[in-house]
């Protein structure tokens, strides 16, 4: 049976609205707000050179050669590989930002800066295309909801949010963008199960979001077709992902109005982004009364049902690897008490750490199903009772100096005297004639 479609569908929607993006439509904070997430972004993967799951991946590539970048690597890559391989060095450290429970940097500049290698762009072009691809992962989230827990936003939305900056990059047709989205859309994959287990399916999903989702992009170049209906239809996107089209007018609603990358959130540990709250709030509390381990009793952190039943947020010992125990609140939370270096990314290689695990077996989890996104913290120390309560967001705002040291700590031990070029050449994008000039930077 063919469905027919008696209004612009949410595809054609979203077509007109990234055809339509130029950055001299984006207005000036947001644009500006675009170039503070691109430094983010490009912060967490040039740290990341060297881990484990993007040395991995980068093995299934070999030396396949083509005319895309790989941020550390001389050589280059076909377009596809470099998005895939540059997604995952993003998220490599689990400390990338965070918009409607995905991942938006970690899917949107890798295949922005894969297209500009093979076919040309400029800094004007992937400010657009960044605001694009992190409108796209957010609402898209906020049509289907539901999606959570069962699958992984970053996964499903995100691949959608590599299609859609991708095709703004390629300046795609809304007729190409609407195919780019649908097979995007049946691209989509993902769930959480690895943070249960600690193990590296759940990090390569979100190179495979990205590299699915530019996969989309050029085969809709080519002239690949796709539904028109696919999100809202029968058997569509959000009925597969989130059970129902009950709340597909989210997805569009104010389309072009505000732009949400400006409720983008910022990781400064690398954790799982439910707990940087829990562990921003304790430190807050230990630093104004000074708290003594030895004097703690039990500790209570009360979050939403949101929170609680991410995977990974209950976790418990014992910690079979290093991304089981910084997804799980008990060890970041005891580890932020005991005053351990929890802003360094080795540190999590130490899970089998003792006196963080005993006074893990001291911290309660509360699941609230009436609270919104705020957080509490209850500690008993000694014979009083102390207490913080805090927002998600408000704890996790990012503003520009926040950005650009985290940026300079983590970068200049790897790039050296290039970290201050490539930050000059991000800040200043709109000066930045061919994108290729940065590529070339990142490559080291």
């Amino acid at each position: 049976m063919s469905e027919s479609v008696s209004r612009p569908t949410v595809s054609q929607r979203f077509a007109r609205f990234i055809g339509a993006t130029l950055t001299e439509s984006v207005p000036e904070p947001v644009a500006a707000f675009a170039q503070e997430r691109i430094l983010d972004t490009l912060s967490t993967a040039i740290a990341a050179s060297g881990l484990p799951v993007p040395s991995l991946a980068s093995q299934l590539i070999g030396n396949t050669a083509g005319p895309a970048t790989i941020i550390g690597r001389r050589t280059t890559v076909p377009t596809v590989d470099a998005a895939f391989i540059n997604a995952l060095l993003v998220n490599g450290r689990t400390q990338d930002d965070f918009l409607c429970k995905s991942h938006p940097g970690a899917v949107t500049l890798p295949a922005a800066l894969a297209i500009a290698d093979e076919f040309g762009g400029s800094g004007k072009d992937l400010i657009a295309a960044i605001a694009v691809g992190y409108e796209v992962v957010g609402r898209i989230y906020l049509g289907g909801p539901g999606m959570l827990p069962k699958f992984r936003a970053t996964g499903v939305a995100g691949t959608l949010a590599a299609a859609a900056t991708a095709a703004r990059m390629l300046r795609l047709d809304e007729t190409q963008i609407v195919n780019a989205l649908g097979c995007a859309a049946v691209f989509a994959s993902g769930f959480g199960a690895g943070f249960l287990t600690g193990t590296m399916e759940v990090k390569l999903n979100v190179g495979m979001a990205c590299r699915n989702g530019v996969t989309a992009a050029l085969l809709a170049r080519a002239g690949a077709t796709a539904s028109p209906l696919a999100f809202e239809g029968e058997a569509g996107f959000y009925h597969a992902f989130a059970g129902s089209t009950e709340q597909v007018d989210a997805a569009t609603e104010g389309l072009g109005e505000h732009y949400l990358i400006e409720e983008t959130i910022y990781k400064e540990f690398p954790i799982c982004i439910f707990i940087q709250t829990p562990v921003a709030l304790t430190l807050m509390l230990a630093s104004e009364h000074r708290i003594e381990p030895h004097k703690i009793g039990r500790i209570t952190v009360t979050v939403s049902d949101l929170t609680y039943t991410n995977p990974g947020f209950t976790n418990l010992p014992p910690y079979a690897s290093s991304l089981k125990a910084r997804v799980s609140a008990r060890f970041c939370i005891a580890a932020a008490l005991l005053g351990r270096p929890i802003n360094e990314f080795s540190f999590y290689e130490n899970y089998a750490d003792a006196e963080v695990l005993a006074l893990g077996e001291r911290i309660d989890l509360v699941r609230d199903p009436a609270r919104d996104d705020t957080v509490k913290i209850e500690i008993e120390h000694g014979s009083e009772r102390l207490v913080i309560e805090g927002s998600e967001g408000a704890t996790l705002k990012p503003d520009r100096d926040k950005v650009v040291a985290k940026y300079r700590r983590l970068v200049e031990p790897v790039l050296g005297a290039n970290a201050a070029a490539v930050e000059q050449r991000v800040l200043n994008l709109p000066a930045l004639g061919d994108l290729r000039e940065l590529t070339a930077l990142l490559r080291g």
